[in-house]
């Protein structure tokens, strides 16, 4: 499979091969643009029209979805198909874009989509403009089956456009003016019973005092909590003072109990001593 080329579009709107009713302008690179029909579908009629004579439905109102084609039409080979893309643009406007992207090999006629508004503002249908862009593919396996060819708006087009005319834009009118009024009667209400203002303020006063009350206490505990660490410190010094007159005793003791043992043992060793000269005389 590979893309054919700019220099292979151009031969194909030249010779009229795949691409008829086609311009040069409309080739960019590897894709084609193609470009919005005079003929729509609009919501306003209810049938196709022309937008060029008919300005008042050459709009797409918002929530609305309006049936267009392109001015070009195709004339596919059995091994060539193309792929379609919404333009950036169209996008950016706030339009989607309804209807497949993928056109089979051996089509023939032109293409036809759905153009959906979600914006808040018209949205002008001017012939020529760029609508989509196609990328084409040369595959290996040729196609034997044969799409049916659409050259204008099918007539099941005008029953779809009514059935799904859309009425939410002015249902969601209806229901924000309901919603306003519910609001302002609520501030009415608001404004003229001053009940709920009196139960606010004694729920607060309440709340006021609750506060203050466990502040005091914890400044309470925090006072007495402070004298019990006051108290205990200077139990603490006292039993230091106690403390170290005795340590200071056990070390004279210490050294009073060696110099005994010392003595002692000098004893034994002059007793012994004598011992052995008694023994050996």
């Amino acid at each position: 499979m590979e893309i054919l080329t700019e220099d292979e579009l151009l031969s194909a709107v030249d010779n009229i091969t795949f691409i008829e009713d086609g311009r040069k302008e409309s080739c960019e690179g590897i894709k084609y643009d193609f470009t919005l029909h005079k003929m729509a579908l609009t919501a306003g009629l209810g049938l196709p029209c022309d937008i060029e004579q008919s300005k008042e439905n050459a709009v797409i109102k918002p929530g609305e979805i309006a049936f267009v084609m392109t001015e070009e039409a195709l004339n596919l080979p059995s091994n060539i198909y193309c792929q379609l893309s919404t333009k950036r643009k169209l996008s950016l406007e706030g339009i989607v874009l309804l209807g497949g992207l993928i056109i089979d090999p051996n089509y023939k006629g032109k293409l036809i989509f759905g153009l959906c508004n979600l914006s808040s503002r018209n949205y002008p249908l001017l012939p020529g403009k760029k609508l989509v862009a196609g990328v084409f593919y040369r595959v290996n396996k040729e196609s034997d089956k044969v799409p049916k060819p659409i050259n204008d708006f099918p007539e099941d087009l005008s029953k779809i456009l009514v059935n799904t005319k859309p009425n939410s834009i002015s249902a969601i009118s209806s229901t924000i003016e309901e919603l306003k009024a519910e609001i302002q009667n609520i501030r009415t209400q608001l404004t003229h019973d001053d009940r709920w203002k009196k139960e606010f303020q004694a729920g607060l006063t309440d709340i006021q005092l609750l506060v203050k009350e466990m502040g005091q206490k914890l400044g309470t505990e925090i006072e007495t909590r402070q004298k019990e660490t006051h108290e205990l410190g200077r139990e603490q010094a006292e039993l230091i003072k106690m403390v170290t007159p005795m340590a200071e005793d056990q070390r004279k003791y210490k050294n009073v109990k060696n110099i005994v043992l010392s003595i002692v043992s000098a004893i034994i060793g002059v007793i012994g001593t004598l011992l052995v000269a008694h023994f050996i005389n």
